[in-house]
């Protein structure tokens, strides 16, 4: 049975991988991660002396190495960039903690009574890469798929890298090795291409509406896929409308059954979830989560039929920690009730 409250639900999954060792660079080098360990050092990076209860995303040699003269490995003048504010959180989700004295400790999430999807707000403020209001930093999303043994960690350009092995644990928290390097966050007339969405975004431009969508704090872009948009032919401005909400973020992991999003064009859009698969207005969610400078995006498999304009609120469920496996309160409260942190690498604007 759940916790009745989020907040001791968090409680439990950081207390059972709570199992800590020596410094985060000790722990670094005596585990492989030499090279993040190098970098870490050559920038003097703050999350050195990060914690208590800090999750560290960190590449592996073999990723860095593969990235090459990727921004990982190289300094730029962007700070937030520069120290990595976007690859580390302070609420640890709980898996199977590698301890060097006593061997792997089973901490499945189904043990725990975890839900499979999380959501954390990093330490990334720079407004060059976060547009989500006042106080509000970018974020991370960790799901599990049913076709992959661990977790994936959603980030910018509709990218995601694996969990490779059992978080490591240090005197700060933990770290958490992953395949590859974060992609950050990009303005939507950047992202949708990659998603296959570019249809879509022409139309957008062509209606005036790009500036808006680029620039408006805090959205969702429900965007169909470009077979979908030729199907349906032309699409009006007011159609157009419909695929933004505004003032909500609508991250995978927030979206309830029955959820109404009010929409840009004033009208809404209605949530529907079975089995996992999550419907707006009738189109299916067929690629989730892609991390937005301004909230996130979402490929859908039809075109959003216009509905009548309607005064509904954004939904008021958010997380009241830094990862959420619950229905939480209001969005508008998340800058103060978040207390979440997120650091490893440090990435870069060519990525």
């Amino acid at each position: 049975m759940l916790p009745k409250h989020p907040l001791s639900l968090i409680t439990l999954c950081a207390a059972a991988a709570a199992t800590q060792s020596g410094s985060l660079l000790a722990v670094l080098q005596e585990n492989g991660f030499t090279k993040y360990a190098e970098r870490l050092q050559a920038l003097n990076s703050p999350v050195l002396n990060a914690g208590p209860n800090v999750v560290v995303y960190v590449p592996t040699n073999a990723a860095i190495t593969t990235t090459g003269n990727s921004t990982i490995t190289r300094r730029t003048s962007d700070e937030d960039e520069k120290d990595g504010m976007l690859y580390a959180v302070n609420e640890i989700a709980p898996r199977r903690v590698r301890n060097s004295t006593e061997g792997a400790k089973m901490l499945r999430t189904r043990d725990l009574g975890c839900t499979p999807g999380l959501l954390y707000q990093s330490w990334l403020n720079n407004p060059k890469l976060v547009n989500l209001g006042p106080g509000r930093n970018q974020t991370l999303i960790e799901k599990f798929i049913s076709s992959a043994a661990r977790p994936l960690v959603f980030t910018g350009l509709g990218e995601s890298v694996k969990v490779t092995s059992d978080d490591i644990p240090f005197n700060g928290g933990v770290i958490r090795p992953i395949s590859g390097t974060l992609a950050l966050p990009r303005k939507v007339s950047e992202t949708l291409p990659i998603l296959g969405a570019e249809t879509f975004l022409a139309a957008l431009q062509n209606a005036g509406l790009l500036a808006d969508v680029d620039n408006r704090a805090s959205i969702t872009v429900f965007a169909p896929s470009d077979s979908a948009v030729r199907k349906a032919g032309s699409l009006t401005a007011a159609q157009l409308r419909q695929h933004i909400v505004v003032d909500f973020p609508a991250y995978t992991t927030w979206i309830t059954n029955g959820d109404v999003f009010r929409t840009l064009g004033g009208g809404s859009v209605t949530a529907s979830v079975q089995d996992g698969v999550i419907r707006i207005n009738g189109a299916r969610i067929m690629a989730s989560d892609a991390i937005i400078k301004n909230g996130v995006a979402h490929t859908i498999d039809k075109v959003l039929t216009a509905s009548t304009p309607t005064t509904t609120s954004p939904p008021s469920t958010v997380p009241t920690a830094a990862a959420s496996t619950a229905k939480p309160p209001s969005w508008h409260h998340l800058a103060l009730t978040l207390v979440a942190m997120a650091v490893a690498a440090a990435t870069g604007l060519g990525h």
